[in-house]
């Protein structure tokens, strides 16, 4: 367990600092919800809640990871798979329920393609260089408002269902891009993104070099996890964000 500002437990706290926590790619399995508020110490009230996509497919229970993500009150950023049910790719058969819940979240509005905390982006895949220009000269290199300009863009997208090869929602944008062993080209923005592939995470130099320069990764990477049996632990990977610095913990 992880006490912040605590000396050891059981001692009384002085002020806390607002920390975002951000975690991804849960897909059906809502003990990895548990595993992440556990282990950062979560407090309801106090500490802001963010995640970044992929909450249905692949895992055992799509619907009760969709149900505890809204009893917590999180932040709901959209997944490639949230869009893909979207847009009625032929990911593993889900549940219609989950299937008529995910489209009416995206048709209303309810989960946002990118986020902003302490002027760090937060986004289900990360951006590449290609949006450096967009963030310089449309944003003015200002993070909150590049946030509110890809919010706009993909409401767009979802009105107008834009496939998963059109606009922001290409292979290049939020939903879909990922970096690569070769440390991609970056826009030089801090962010927090997950759909990682597990090359990449395997590879712990990759990650490292992509965390110095900004790119920080918390896919726990649920699909390994579950092609060796669901076995314990649970994979719990996150990124605490506070007082303007990125801290990821993995714990899997």
């Amino acid at each position: 367990m992880v006490y912040r500002n605590r000396k050891q437990k059981g001692v009384q706290e002085g002020p806390r600092n607002v920390r975002t926590i951000v975690f991804s790619d849960i897909h059906g399995e809502p003990d990895i919800i548990r595993g992440v508020l556990e282990h950062s110490d979560y407090s309801s009230g106090e500490d802001r809640l963010v995640f970044t996509g992929d909450a249905v497919d692949i895992g055992r229970d799509s619907a009760g990871s969709l149900a505890l993500l809204d009893k917590l009150g999180a932040e709901l950023l959209v997944g490639n798979h949230e869009y893909g049910v979207f847009v009625d790719w032929d990911f593993e058969p889900l549940d219609s329920d989950v299937v008529e819940s995910v489209k009416r979240r995206l048709a209303s509005g309810d989960w946002l393609l990118a986020a902003e905390a302490d002027g760090v982006l937060i986004t289900h895949a990360g951006v590449s260089a290609r949006w450096t220009s967009e963030f310089e000269d449309r944003a003015g290199g200002d993070v909150a408002r590049f946030v509110s300009a890809l919010n706009r863009e993909f409401a767009d997208a979802i009105e107008s269902g834009l496939l998963a090869t059109q606009g922001v929602v290409d292979a290049q944008g939020p939903l879909w891009w990922r970096p690569d062993r070769g440390v991609s080209e970056l826009p030089g923005i801090v962010q927090v993104c997950g759909h990682t592939p597990v090359e990449l995470l395997a590879h712990g130099a990759a990650t490292d070099s992509l965390s110095k320069r900004g790119l920080h990764l918390v896919d726990p990477w649920v699909r390994g996890w579950s092609d060796r049996g669901f076995a314990p632990p649970t994979p719990v990977r996150y990124a605490v964000i506070e007082d303007g610095t990125v801290r990821v913990v993995d714990a899997g």
